[in-house]
């Protein structure tokens, strides 16, 4: 089964995928289920769970600013502040069940870092990243292996186009979140789907560059 573990909505405040157009894009594109992660918000994600679909599965969770870089969180339901130290914002995850995962750790922008990310106890370690270059996802796959991690995959959509672009694969059914949980922790899944080319590049750091001066300097 495949899911996209990685989405973002117009609950973010840089993209505009509606709830409706995401869940419609999964099932068109063949996956199982997505997790809704919007930047420090949770309520791209409850609104998700509200429209009870059954056609997707759909795991709560968000993306926390930290104070040193991005954190996804799985499977939690009360929203954690941003900018909290890294090692704070993994215990306050785990407090309410979920699991902390390093997102795109070797993201200029916002990914933590190899340091951070090797001084931290995360659960798992983000090695497929629909945005992030062929590189810096080996990279990550790498760092996963070295601190004994199992991982996770997802587009990191912004836009209805590139949901499903790149995926976990779990190793066998699940149908609840609490069972695709249990399945990234046991390492045994899979990740699949494309790599943002080197191309890009240039345009991404435009655009990001561009995002961090309407922000007045600020990280998303």
């Amino acid at each position: 089964m495949k899911f996209d573990l990685h989405v973002h909505s117009s609950h973010s405040g840089d993209s505009k995928n509606r709830i409706e157009v995401v869940l419609d894009a999964c099932v068109r594109n063949g996956l199982s289920g997505v997790a809704i992660m919007d930047h420090n918000s949770l309520e791209g994600s409850r609104y998700a769970l509200s429209l009870k679909r059954e056609d997707i599965l759909v795991i709560p969770g968000m993306e926390i600013s930290s104070a040193k870089g991005h954190i996804l969180a799985y499977n939690i339901h009360e929203e954690v502040p941003r900018e909290l130290e890294v090692g704070e914002t993994i215990d306050l995850i785990r407090a309410q069940g979920g699991i902390a995962v390093a997102a795109h750790p070797y993201r200029m922008w916002s990914g933590l870092g190899e340091e951070v990310t090797l001084a931290n106890d995360f659960d798992a370690v983000e090695v497929h990243n629909g945005r992030s270059t062929r590189n810096h996802n080996d990279l990550a796959a790498q760092l996963a292996v070295k601190m004994c991690k199992p991982f996770t995959a997802g587009s990191d959509s912004h836009e209805p186009s590139t949901v499903g672009k790149a995926y976990y694969i779990t190793s066998k059914d699940c149908h609840s979140a609490e069972e695709v949980i249990r399945d990234i922790l046991s390492g045994s899944g899979d990740t699949g789907g494309k790599h943002r080319p080197r191309a890009d590049s240039l345009a991404y750091g435009v655009k990001c560059i561009g995002e961090w001066f309407g922000r007045g300097f600020k990280k998303m």
